[in-house]
C-alpha cells in the first residue's frame, strides 16, 4: 500500500479494478461548475464573455473522459461492459430532469410567455429534444432567414444534450468493439479512437459545410468527446498515473501545461466571438486539446488548478450543473420576454436566482432519488419512463397554445414566391397625351423590407393604374452597407453575393430599365457593425460608421440612377418596441429608435447631395405612431404585403407618384419626344441631367 496522502492515493487508484466506480476527484466537479458559469455568463449577454459558448466544449471533453474511464474500468474489472446497465444509468441520470423541463416549456412557457414565432416552432423543437435529435432538427430548420427576426427557441440549448446522448448511445458499442479487436491493449485502443477523432476533425475540410452544420453536427463535434476518451485511455494506466502523481518533473510539467491551457481558454471565453472562422476549421478540436491539459492538471492531487477547482462553491455548482444548464435558458428567455425593458444586470440576477432555486429542487427531489434508484421502484423504471415520454409528447401534440389577437408571423418563403409572380402579371397599356406625365415603371431594391413593400405596392399600382411593376432586386438578408460583420440577433458575415450589389444591380437595371427605383434598406444599417478595416463593432451614430453608411448609399443611388431612373429613399419607421423581445443584447441595441432616426438623417443628406436623381419621401413621419401597431408590423420591423397595399393606397403610393411627376417635369419633360408609352416597354431615359448624376 502506498504511504501517501489520500488525494494522491485517489488519483493513483483512479481506475483500480477493485472499485465499482471511479475514485472521486473533486477538482473535476469544480471544472463542471466553472463551465456552467461561463455558459450562463454568455447567455446573459455580457460583452466580455463573448466566448462563453466554449463552456459547452469543456462539457463535451470532460464527458468523453469520464464515460470512457467508467467503461474501461468495467471492461478491466469484468472483461465486458453491461451495455443495458450502462444505458439505464445514463437514462436515470439525464432523462428525468429533461422530461420535467420539456413539460414545463410546453405547459408554462408556451401559453404564458412564448412569442408567436416561438409557438409556431415549438412542436418540432420540443419533440426533437424529447427524442435527442435536437441538434439535427436545428441544422435542418435553422437556415431560415426568418430566424434572424424571431425569438430563439426555449429548447435551443438541447442541441448539446442531444450530441451527448447520441454519443452515450453509440460510443459504448464502438469501444466494446475496439476492446475486442485490440484485446484491451492501450496503444491500439488509443490509435483506434485517434483515427475516429481524426476523421471527425477532417470532415469540415473534406466536405463543404456551413458553420451551423459544423457547430451543431454530432459527427463534427465528436472530436471533442473523442479526445477526452483518448485522455481516459492514457490515464487508465496505473503506471502512468503513478509517475504523474509522484515524479516531480512529470507532475510540474503537467501542472504548467494545464495552467497555460487554462489561461488560453479563459482568454478565449473573454474575447473569442462565435463567428471566428478558424473555430470551424479545427478550432474546436484545439480547444478540446487544451481541455485535456486542464482536466489532467485538475485531476492531479496537487497544483493550482486542483486547488481552484476544489473550491466548495464551484463543486456545489458542478454537482448541479446538469440541472442548471437545463433550466437556465428558458428562464433567461422568460425574464427577458416578460420584462423586456428591465436592466440587464437586474434581469440576469432574477434569471440566475430562479434557475438556482429550481435546479436545487430538481437535484434534491428528482435527479438524486431517480439516480439512486429510490423511485421508480425496481422493475418499473422502463414503464415509468415510457409513460413520462408519452405524456410529454401528448402535451406537445394536443395541448393548444393560445394565439394573441393580431399575432402573425412573416412567411418569407411565401413572400419570395409571391414576389416572383408579380413580375409575370401582364401590365396594362397606358396612352398619354403630349407632355403628360407617363405612368412610371417602378422597381424595388434593398432588403426584406423592400421585398414585402413591393408585395403591397405592386398590386396597388396595378389596381390604381398609377404605376407599373418592374422587377427589381430585394434580397433577404442583404443591406446596402457592405460591413465586414454585423452583430444582430446573431453574428452575421455578409456573403460575397450580398456585397456584389453594384454588379448585380447594374445587370438587372440594364435588362428592366425602370423609371423609378425605390431603395429600402434599414434593418442591417442600424445593427452593431464592423466596417472594413476596423477590428471593433460600432453603431450608426459613430462618425466612422456614419461616413461609411453615407458613402455606401451614395454609391447605391449612383448605380440605381445610372440608366436614367429616379431613386426614391423612404425614411424608415423606428422598430416596434417589442421587436427585440427575448432576443440578444445585440438585437436590442439594433432596435433602438435613435439608430433608425440617425439613418433617416443620413438618407436626407444623401438626397440633398444628389438633387438631380434622388427624392426623399418621409414614410416614417407619415406613419408616426402607427409604427408601434402590432397589427401592422407583427415582428416590429416588416409590414406585410396586404398591409403595405393599404399603406400604399393611403399615402405611400401617391407620395411616390407625386415625387415622380415633379421630377419628370423638371428633368424629363423638356427632353421628351415620345407621346405614347406601351406595355410592356418602359419609359426610356431621354438623357442624363447636366450634372451627370
Amino acid at each position: 500500500m502506498l504511504t501517501v496522502d489520500p488525494a494522491t492515493r485517489d488519483f493513483v487508484d483512479l481506475t483500480d479494478g477493485k472499485r465499482t466506480g471511479l475514485a472521486h476527484l473533486p477538482g473535476l466537479d469544480g471544472l463542471r461548475g466553472l463551465a456552467v458559469v461561463v455558459v450562463l455568463a454568455f447567455h446573459a449577454g455580457y460583452e466580455r464573455m463573448v466566448g462563453g459558448y466554449l463552456g459547452v466544449s469543456t462539457f463535451f471533453t470532460l464527458s468523453g473522459f469520464l464515460i470512457t474511464s467508467l467503461l474501461l474500468l468495467e471492461s478491466r474489472r469484468t472483461g465486458t461492459v453491461a451495455l443495458r446497465s450502462f444505458w439505464g444509468r445514463r437514462f436515470r441520470r439525464l432523462m428525468p430532469a429533461s422530461l420535467a423541463l420539456l413539460a414545463g416549456v410546453v405547459l408554462l412557457f408556451g401559453p404564458l410567455v412564448a412569442t408567436a414565432d416561438q409557438r409556431a416552432t415549438m412542436k418540432g423543437d420540443v419533440l426533437s429534444s424529447l427524442f435527442d435529435v435536437a441538434n439535427w432538427h436545428f441544422i435542418l430548420s435553422g437556415s431560415s432567414y426568418a430566424d434572424l427576426f424571431t425569438s430563439p427557441s426555449p429548447v435551443l440549448h438541447f442541441w448539446s444534450l442531444a450530441i451527448e446522448e447520441q454519443f452515450y448511445l453509440v460510443f459504448p458499442l464502438i469501444l466494446v468493439g475496439l476492446w475486442a479487436v485490440t484485446k484491451g491493449r492501450r496503444g491500439l485502443l488509443a490509435a483506434g479512437l485517434g483515427a475516429l477523432a481524426l476523421a471527425s476533425f477532417l470532415e469540415p475540410f473534406v466536405f463543404s459545410m456551413s458553420d451551423d452544420r459544423i457547430y451543431f453536427g454530432t459527427d463534427t463535434r465528436a472530436v471533442e468527446l473523442l479526445l477526452g476518451a483518448m485522455l481516459a485511455v492514457a490515464l487508465s494506466s496505473e503506471r502512468f498515473r503513478r509517475r504523474l502523481a509522484m515524479r516531480y518533473h512529470w507532475r510540474s510539467t503537467v501542472i504548467v501545461a494545464g495552467v497555460v491551457a487554462f489561461v488560453v481558454q479563459a482568454w478565449w471565453w473573454w474575447q473569442l466571438p462565435q463567428s471566428t472562422s478558424w473555430l470551424y476549421q479545427g478550432g474546436f478540436a484545439l480547444y478540446a486539446v487544451l481541455s485535456c491539459a486542464v482536466i489532467t492538471a485538475t485531476a492531479l492531487p496537487s497544483g493550482p488548478l486542483r486547488a481552484v477547482m476544489s473550491v466548495g462553491a464551484l463543486r456545489w455548482l458542478g454537482a448541479r450543473s446538469y440541472g442548471i444548464y437545463l433550466i437556465h435558458w428558458p428562464i433567461f428567455l422568460a425574464v427577458r420576454q416578460t420584462w423586456p425593458d428591465l436592466d440587464r444586470t437586474v434581469s440576469t440576477v432574477i434569471a440566475v436566482s430562479v434557475t438556482m432555486g429550481l435546479a436545487m429542487l430538481s437535484y434534491r427531489f428528482l435527479e438524486r432519488p431517480v439516480r439512486a434508484g429510490r423511485w421508480p421502484a425496481k422493475g418499473r423504471a422502463i414503464p415509468a419512463a415510457a409513460l413520462s415520454m408519452a405524456l410529454v409528447a401528448a402535451a406537445v401534440l394536443f395541448v393548444p397554445l393560445p394565439v394573441k389577437d393580431g399575432e402573425r408571423t412573416v412567411d418569407f418563403n411565401e413572400a419570395l414566391a409571391s414576389y416572383k409572380q408579380l413580375g409575370k402579371r401582364p401590365s396594362s397599356t397606358t396612352t398619354t397625351v403630349p407632355t403628360a406625365v407617363p405612368v412610371p415603371g417602378i422597381a424595388f431594391y434593398g432588403d426584406s423590407t423592400a421585398l414585402l413593400a413591393a408585395m403591397g405596392f405592386g398590386p396597388w399600382g396595378e389596381k390604381s393604374g398609377k404605376a407599373r411593376f418592374v422587377d427589381g432586386e430585394p434580397v433577404l438578408g442583404c443591406g446596402v452597407s457592405r460591413f465586414s460583420a454585423i452583430q444582430a440577433n446573431q453574428l452575421l458575415i455578409p456573403t460575397a453575393s450580398c456585397r456584389d450589389w453594384p454588379n448585380r444591380w447594374a445587370t438587372k437595371l440594364q435588362a428592366t430599365m425602370p423609371d423609378v427605383v425605390i431603395l429600402m434598406s434599414s434593418v442591417w444599417e442600424v445593427a452593431d457593425s464592423r466596417i472594413p478595416g476596423s477590428k471593433k463593432f460600432e453603431p450608426i451614430g459613430t462618425p466612422a460608421v456614419d461616413a461609411f453608411v453615407k458613402s455606401e448609399f451614395l454609391a447605391a443611388v449612383d448605380v440605381l440612377s445610372s440608366k436614367g431612373a429616379m431613386v426614391v429613399l423612404p425614411t424608415a419607421p423606428v422598430q416596434g418596441s417589442w421587436a427585440a423581445d427575448g432576443k440578444t443584447e445585440g438585437a436590442k441595441r439594433q432596435a433602438l429608435p435613435e439608430r433608425t432616426l440617425r439613418l433617416n438623417q443620413i438618407l436626407a443628406e444623401v438626397a440633398a447631395e444628389r438633387p438631380d436623381t434622388v427624392r426623399l419621401v418621409d414614410f416614417a413621419g407619415w406613419l408616426g405612431d402607427r409604427s408601434q401597431d402590432r397589427n401592422l408590423r407583427q415582428d416590429g420591423i416588416h409590414i406585410k404585403g396586404a398591409e403595405f397595399e393599404q399603406v400604399s393606397a393611403e399615402w405611400f403610393g401617391p407620395a411616390v407618384i407625386n415625387a415622380w411627376e415633379e421630377w419628370w417635369r423638371r428633368y424629363r419633360e423638356p427632353l421628351t419626344t415620345t407621346t405614347t408609352t406601351a406595355a410592356p416597354a418602359t419609359t426610356k431615359p431621354a438623357g442624363r441631367s447636366a450634372s451627370g448624376r
